[in-house]
């Protein structure tokens, strides 16, 4: 039979949802392992402060990472994959984060300025994916 629109929307949001989590990971590696020239910029000449500022966008890099895999992992896992609203979320989340990660590496944003990002971009749309993923298996609601 014909799809009717409640099928149609998650037609449009699964593949989105996933396309926004990949790219955000995507740039988050990349930014891991080319960080040196972004630590560069937010640090002074001192090799104490490179050392400080390396240590702090590291440890930024790593959490979003770990935020962004688990959430994948949820989605993948098929517990959060068809939850509307917080597909909605995540998907503004992972683009904003995308496009505001990209610009911290063109415009060489200050290195305190990737925790808003982490804060923002990563960590609420990982709470939120967890609440998802618990009241899915507290409820047994599965699609």
């Amino acid at each position: 039979g014909a799809p009717n629109g409640i099928s149609m929307v998650f037609h449009a949001i699964i593949p989105a949802r996933f396309l926004s989590l990949m790219s955000h990971m995507v740039i988050n590696i990349m930014l891991f392992w080319g960080r040196e020239q972004n630590v560069l910029s937010c640090a002074s000449i001192a090799r104490a402060d490179y050392s400080a500022k390396d240590a702090q966008l590291l440890a930024a890099l790593s959490c979003s990472l770990l935020c962004t895999a688990a959430e994948l992992l949820g989605f993948l896992s098929g517990l959060s994959m068809f939850t509307a609203l917080p597909a909605l979320f995540s998907i503004a989340a992972h683009v904003s984060g995308t496009i505001t990660s990209s610009l911290f590496v063109v415009d060489s944003w200050s290195c305190d300025a990737y925790w808003y990002i982490l804060g923002i971009c990563s960590i609420l749309p990982f709470l939120l994916e967890i609440g998802v993923v618990v009241l899915t298996l507290k409820c047994k609601v599965f699609v």
